[in-house]
């Protein structure tokens, strides 16, 4: 595991547990399932990528998420997932799992990018997201 210090970031979505982004574009939407853990036990936050109706996830497309901010007292298995670290691909969408283990009580806070790809009958969009949620440490 690797412990990162927190970074001082914009947060594009404030994305909690079982909470979905309310995004202008209908292509897709990003729901995080992070239920709240104990302090010092294992948690797994599931970030998940749904295409809108008519749309697929283009499971060719090099997706990736990577992680640029983690809180103090947060350490994370992994920093960078691509499509091969994906618990779930296919053209119905992509789950990405993030493990982590807090060392401190309180609502933490872990942001990152998101890059994916969603296509149409017609067209193949590259996207790019800012992610933001919160995990729940008692």
């Amino acid at each position: 595991m690797k412990k990162i210090a927190m970074a001082a970031l914009l947060v594009s979505f404030g994305l909690g547990a079982a909470e979905s982004s309310a995004l202008a574009d209908p292509s897709y939407s990003i729901k995080v399932d992070a239920p709240s853990v104990k302090r010092a036990s294992a948690g797994v936050a599931k970030i998940h990528i749904v295409p809108g109706p008519g749309f697929h996830f283009n499971k060719d497309y090099p997706a990736k998420m990577v992680l640029d901010g983690v809180p103090a007292g947060v350490m994370v298995k992994k920093l960078t997932f691509t499509a091969k670290d994906a618990a779930a691909l296919s053209e119905a969408g992509a789950e990405f799992d993030v493990g982590y283990t807090a060392s401190q009580a309180g609502k933490k806070t872990l942001t990152g990018e998101l890059k994916f790809a969603v296509c149409s009958a017609s067209s193949c969009d590259p996207k790019k997201e800012k992610l933001s949620f919160t995990v729940e440490v008692k």
